[in-house]
């Protein structure tokens, strides 16, 4: 990207510079050498003494109700001032910015952070305004409320849904009332620049992808005409008649990885069909059926099917089937839950014991590695740390994990690349939530303090 708020991609011999590492490496199916996963097993179920070594750079933010990261900076959320951003590499404060009370939110996509203004608050509808990480001043305002990161020649675009008939106060339509118009609108993730906008047409309904980096997305029509649109133009590239939106709207309408997929419940099951997207045409068709017993809310309203990594996921709350993309046949069934998702491998918690990491290779299901005591940290960013944000959908390189020991935990990251999990170190007091960056891991830890801690 031409456009870069901080230099994160250069690789230079002091530690206190923040870079990257070398790019990402799409894993071949390696088995590991059996003295090496000996090796790993002894540092991970070793004590404290086996740590490699962290120093602390101090407490940046305490009393704090949340906390969130990006490209650019950290930012410690609180009541007054409600936005703090911390300098990734020095822990210094940049700058405060207040927002209204229930006027707005501070939202990450395409790895940036912005503030989505409620409705009859800076406007009558939803507005959402790009931060500059340097001082938090308003760098543009745009209409409407984001639902997705697409991508345009390998820059992230946002896709923006503003219903220009909103009222103020909001209002629940009544029932059977005339469809509110609905504004559609692409505009740059950095400069905010408008690559295309229209209205959508009368009783369309929109299918944005629930993962950042499509080129496409779609819009349906009672009766089961389906387009297929660009996200460079928004114009349309393929059509098609889909009978499984010709009696209603179905459970849900997804896109998934390059389809569209439907799900249907039906007595003995949920009917899962997939079309391709360009052009878009019929693919394949299976029948899945949950462990018993169903949830009711499965029951009414079909299983969740999710793009994870190369495979089509569908998690449910007794386990995971992973599924073909090509055909649509199951890979594997597991009753593991889902935590994170990488290109080379999923990251999962038994169900008997949340309290134990699974490492799972995408195409044989089997364990690469188990993380006995370890539990999943949750991340305070949106899933992207493309580091030049040249890629709207680079997607997550690492998940953080922690096994607690004392007053602290132990720390360690696993990529989601290769499987290789690496210690970082012991860590005081236990974090919560984790932002990692380079040489540089900060936490909210002990409660509702921000800490950052360098590697």
């Amino acid at each position: 990207m031409e456009e870069r708020l901080i230099d994160l991609g250069v690789v230079t011999d002091d530690a206190d510079q923040l870079d990257t590492g070398p790019a990402p490496v799409v894993p071949g199916r390696r088995q590991w050498p059996f003295v090496m996963v000996l090796a790993l097993f002894a540092t991970l179920a070793g004590g404290s003494g086996a740590s490699t070594s962290v120093e602390s750079l101090g407490v940046l933010a305490e009393h704090t109700l949340g906390f969130v990261a990006d490209r650019g900076a950290l930012y410690a959320l609180r009541e007054e001032p409600a936005v703090t951003a911390y300098d990734w590499g020095t822990g210094e404060e940049r700058w405060s910015r207040s927002i209204p009370s229930n006027a707005g939110q501070v939202y990450l996509a395409a790895d940036r952070a912005y503030i989505r203004h409620r409705p009859c608050t800076d406007a009558v509808g939803w507005t959402l305004e790009r931060l500059d990480p340097a001082d938090g001043h308003q760098q543009w305002l745009a209409a409407g409320a984001p639902v997705s990161v697409l991508r345009v020649e390998d820059r992230p675009v946002l896709l923006l849904v503003d219903e220009r008939a909103t009222t103020c106060p909001p209002a629940v339509p009544l029932r059977n009332s005339p469809q509110t118009p609905v504004h559609l609108a692409a505009v740059d993730a950095e400069t905010g620049a408008v690559r295309w906008e229209f209205q959508m047409p009368a009783g369309g309904r929109l299918v944005s992808p629930d993962v950042p980096g499509n080129d496409w997305f779609a819009i349906w029509y009672p009766g089961g005409r389906t387009e297929v649109r660009a996200a460079g133009t928004g114009a349309v590239t393929s059509t098609a008649q889909v009978p499984e939106l010709a009696d209603g709207p179905p459970q849900s309408v997804r896109i998934v990885g390059d389809m569209l997929v439907i799900v249907a419940v039906r007595l003995d099951g949920a009917m899962i069909t997939s079309y391709g997207h360009a052009p878009l045409t019929y693919r394949w068709q299976q029948l899945f059926q949950s462990a018993e017993p169903v949830p009711i809310a499965e029951l009414a309203y079909g299983p969740v099917v999710v793009a994870c990594g190369p495979m089509v996921c569908v998690p449910n709350w007794r386990d995971i089937a992973v599924l073909d993309p090509r055909t649509g046949e199951q890979r594997w069934r597991r009753t593991i839950q889902l935590d994170a998702v990488g290109a080379g491998v999923l990251v999962a918690r038994d169900r008997e014991d949340f309290m134990r990491i699974r490492i799972v290779d995408w195409q044989t299901g089997v364990d690469r590695s188990q993380l006995d005591g370890w539990g999943l940290v949750p991340m305070a960013t949106d899933g992207n740390d493309d580091a030049a944000g040249t890629a709207a959908a680079a997607g997550t390189t690492y998940a953080v994990v922690q096994r607690p020991d004392g007053d602290g935990s132990r720390i360690a990251r696993v990529n989601l690349h290769t499987g290789e999990v690496e210690v970082l170190g012991h860590l005081r007091p236990a974090p919560s939530r984790c932002a990692l960056r380079g040489h540089r891991l900060s936490c909210l830890a002990g409660g509702d303090a921000v800490h950052l801690w360098k590697l």
